[in-house]
Order: C-alpha cells, then structure tokens, then sequence
C-alpha cells in the first residue's frame, strides 16, 4: 500500500473541510491541523489556498468520475438499457459520492463573484462531468429515435437533479432523498426513452 503524501493529506482535508465549511470560512491552519501535516509542506505544494482549492476540486472530480465510470453498465450492450443502468449505478453509489455533500456545488456559489479563477474551473469541472455523462445517453437517444431533447440537456438536467438532492438529503439530515431523487431521474429517462 502507497504511503499517503503530506500533499494528498492536504488535498483530502481541504475536500472534507471546504464540502462541510466553504472555502472562505476553511483556513489553511485549519487544513493544516485536520491533516496531521507540516505548513511548510503545504506551502510546498502549493502557492496558495487557491491553488490548494483547485487541486482539491480537480483530485474529487476525478475520484468521483472513477468510481461512476467503473460501473455493470460498461458492460451492457444495447444503449437503451446501459443508461439506464448507468443512472442506476449512480444512484446505488450516492452515498459513497456524496453522502457529506458535494465538493462543488458547496462552493461554486460562494467563489462566483470573488475568486473568478476558482469559478471558472468549478464550471469545467461540472461542464466534464455533464459531458461524462452525455457521452452514455448519446447512443440511447439515437437508439430509443428521440430528438426532443438533447444529451447534453438531459446530463444538465441529471446534475441538477444530483445536486438538488443533495441540498435536500442534507438539509433534512435524510440521506435515503440522494437515491430517491435519482430514482425519479431514472423513471423520467425512461419515459423520455419510451421504456416506461
């Protein structure tokens, strides 16, 4: 087993941190101290906190899309059936994905204004993930013969559904809505897909 580095300690308590706090009330001592490192190896790592945040961000999407992306979907020949497999996969790991918040959403209202670099790379994270996801619904819509709506539409539509279950899994202190807002996704795909 790999050996944890100061700078992925970092990277970790600046995720569970600023998913919880914000990234304005998430100081670097703060991160510092949650991760049983060094300020110097911090500092050597990275030139600021927003150079910390983005690593951050970038090191969760990336987790994120790996465990999406390592799904019994992959596996599913017909394009119809693999996304709504797909949804599925989603819905059975949302707990694992965000069951303490999501990582982005936390703080992309909060930088919009502030810290334009910040938010111009939280939009390409969520613009990458839509995408990830448009590339699975692209064959079933070709296949199902739907022209309504678009792949991308759908992925955007999919990620609002995420991130408004999340806002509400949290807020109510219930995380069983993460899997019920994905359920009502997946019955809505499969009305758009005509499986229904």
């Amino acid at each position: 087993m790999a050996k944890v580095t100061a700078k992925q300690k970092a990277i970790e308590a600046a995720q569970q941190l600023m998913t919880t706090g914000g990234y304005a009330a998430t100081t670097v001592d703060e991160i510092i101290s949650l991760a049983g490192v060094s300020k110097g190896s911090v500092y050597h790592a990275f030139k600021s906190k927003e150079e910390l945040a983005i690593t951050a961000l970038e090191d969760y999407e990336r987790r994120g899309w790996a465990i999406v992306a390592d799904g019994p979907y992959t596996k599913i020949k017909d394009p119809v059936k693999r996304a709504l497999a797909f949804v599925k996969h989603i819905e059975d790991k949302a707990p694992e994905l965000w069951a303490h918040g999501c990582l982005l959403g936390s703080i992309s209202l909060e930088v919009a204004e502030r810290h334009p670099v910040l938010h111009d790379r939280i939009d390409e994270l969520f613009d990458e993930f839509e995408n990830g996801i448009a590339k699975v619904f692209v064959p079933a819509l070709r296949e199902a013969g739907v022209t309504a709506t678009s792949a991308k539409e759908l992925a955007r539509h999919m990620l609002a559904v995420i991130e408004g279950a999340i806002i509400t899994a949290r807020s109510h202190r219930e995380p069983k809505f993460l899997n019920e807002g994905l359920k009502h996704f997946r019955r809505y795909l499969e009305t758009v897909l005509g499986t229904r």
